[in-house]
C-alpha cells in the first residue's frame, strides 16, 4: 500500500460578495491534483507563485477541508476521519514551514518547542520526556544541552533544524516542507539539505517538499511534480524532468533559471 495516494484533490476558495443578488465568485487555487508516494521516496512540488502548491501542502496535513477529492495516508481518509481519529493519523505527519525565525516561539525554551507535537498529540511521556528531546536534537546536529537555551541564541539554520527536531520527535512517516531552505543563505541551505538526507537514510523519512527552487529539488528529491494555475501538468524522475521537460511550462521555468555565462 502506498504511504500516500492524493486523488482528484480541488480547492475553491470564495472571493468577498460583490453584489448582494449573485452568488460570490470562487477561484480555484487547486484543480484535480492526483499522485501516489511510497514509504521513504522524496516527491518534490515546483512553480511559481500562485500555482497551488502551499494549498497542496495544507490539504495533506489536512489543516483545510477540500472542495472535492481525498487525501489517503496508509489508506486513512484525513479528511473523512473523526476529530479523534485525525489527532491519531497526524502522529505520522508533520510540516517544517518556511521561516525559522516566525515559527519558532522566542518565549519559549529549545526543550519545550522540540517537545510540543508529543503533548500535542497524546504522546508525552513526561519521565521520557528528556531523553527523547536530547536523542531528537543530537540527530539534528545540535547538543542535548540547547534544550535549555532559547531561539534567539541560535543561527538561522540552526532554528531550522531546531523546527526540523519538532517534526522528527514524534517519529513521523510522513514530513511536508513547505519552502523549509528559502529564507537561509546557501552555504547553509546545503547543511539544511544534506542533514534532511541524512534523516531519510537514518529514520526512512518520507518527504513531500515544496519549493520554488529547482536546483534544491533535483538535489534533494527522487520525484517532482510541476504545478501550473492549481493543476499538475508534469510528473517524474527529478533527473529526467530536469534534464529534458516535456511541457512548456516546465522548460519555461528551466529557462528563467539564473546562470552564469563565461
Amino acid at each position: 500500500m502506498p504511504l500516500l495516494e492524493v486523488d482528484r484533490l480541488t480547492q475553491h476558495y470564495r472571493l468577498p460578495r460583490t453584489s448582494l443578488w449573485r452568488p460570490a465568485d470562487a477561484v480555484p487555487a487547486l484543480d484535480g491534483a492526483s499522485f501516489v508516494m511510497e514509504a521513504g521516496r522524496s516527491l518534490g512540488v515546483v512553480g511559481e507563485s500562485g500555482s497551488g502548491k502551499s494549498t497542496l501542502a495544507r490539504l495533506v496535513m489536512a489543516l483545510e477541508r477540500p472542495t472535492a477529492g481525498t487525501v489517503r495516508l496508509e489508506g486513512r481518509d484525513l479528511h473523512r476521519l473523526s476529530p479523534g481519529d485525525l489527532k491519531r493519523a497526524r502522529r505520522d505527519m508533520q510540516m517544517v514551514f518556511q521561516d525559522p525565525y516566525g515559527s519558532l516561539d522566542p518565549r519559549q525554551r529549545v526543550g519545550r518547542i522540540v517537545a510540543e507535537p508529543l503533548s500535542a498529540l497524546g504522546r508525552d511521556d513526561a519521565a521520557g520526556r528528556p531523553t527523547r528531546i536530547a536523542e531528537t536534537l543530537e540527530a539534528v546536529g545540535l547538543r542535548a544541552g540547547d534544550a535549555d537555551k532559547y531561539p534567539h541564541e541560535f543561527s538561522g539554520g540552526q532554528r531550522q533544524r531546531i523546527a526540523i527536531a519538532r517534526a522528527l520527535v514524534t517519529r513521523p512517516k510522513l514530513i511536508v516542507a513547505d519552502e523549509p531552505v528559502s529564507a537561509l543563505d546557501v552555504s547553509v541551505q546545503a547543511q539544511v539539505l544534506n542533514l534532511m538526507r541524512d534523516l531519510q537514510a537514518d529514520f526512512g523519512v518520507t518527504y513531500l517538499f515544496i519549493s520554488h527552487d529547482l536546483a534544491v529539488v533535483e538535489y534533494l528529491c527522487d520525484e517532482v511534480i510541476v504545478m501550473q494555475q492549481g493543476r499538475i501538468v508534469e510528473r517524474g524522475a527529478a533527473t529526467e524532468v530536469f534534464r529534458a521537460p516535456r511541457h512548456p511550462y516546465t522548460r519555461a521555468l528551466l529557462d528563467a533559471v539564473p546562470t552564469l555565462e563565461p
